[in-house]
């Protein structure tokens, strides 16, 4: 079901802070949205600030109303956003279609228009596309900095070890010539 929301903001290419809108609304908390079925380039990436200005720009004026799909493990609303005024595609299906996300085929999403609106982008070298199949996907890029992190601690734990390695072996010098002083 459907329920009319307002956009607070835009927070990047795929997620929005929203409030439910109707009576009462000035009692309601706005709450964090991921756009179903999309994953937007992230704001450091190529075309991150592109993508969030346009999604900036689809929800600026007008009614929306939102489709709530699920909850992510972030504890954010997974939503279809919809215009109110022109029924028909998503928000979400627009944002692919400008080339501005890519399909996220791992959540789904085949019957509501986003492998159409995706192939379109790629025909037209829409946003990511325009420099062909080289952009960055984002979950790819997500995990090469999980794993960057990851080589840095190791990294880092290997430094600490090695200092305290060297200490402990200095440490027992001074005190085996400090001994060796006494008896020679």
């Amino acid at each position: 079901m459907a329920r009319r929301v307002r956009i607070r903001r835009v927070i990047d290419g795929d997620s929005l802070e929203v409030k439910y809108a109707g009576l009462f609304s000035f009692l309601r908390r706005p709450f964090p949205v991921r756009l179903y079925g999309i994953d937007a380039p992230e704001l450091a990436q190529p075309r991150g600030q592109e993508s969030r200005q346009r999604l900036a720009a689809l929800t600026r004026r007008g009614g929306f109303s939102m489709e709530a799909m699920a909850t992510d493990r972030y504890g954010r609303t997974v939503g279809l956003l919809y215009r109110r005024r022109r029924r028909g595609q998503s928000v979400n299906v627009e944002m692919v279609r400008s080339g501005m996300a890519w399909w996220y085929r791992r959540y789904g999403g085949r019957d509501l228009g986003f492998p159409e609106a995706e192939a379109e982008a790629k025909r037209r070298r829409r946003g990511v596309w325009r420099d062909g199949n080289r952009a960055r996907r984002p979950w790819d890029y997500r995990a090469d900095l999980r794993r960057s992190r990851q080589r840095r601690r190791r990294m880092k734990r290997i430094l600490i070890w090695t200092v305290v390695v060297a200490v402990v072996v200095v440490a027992i010098a001074m005190g085996l010539a400090v001994i060796i002083s006494l008896f020679w």
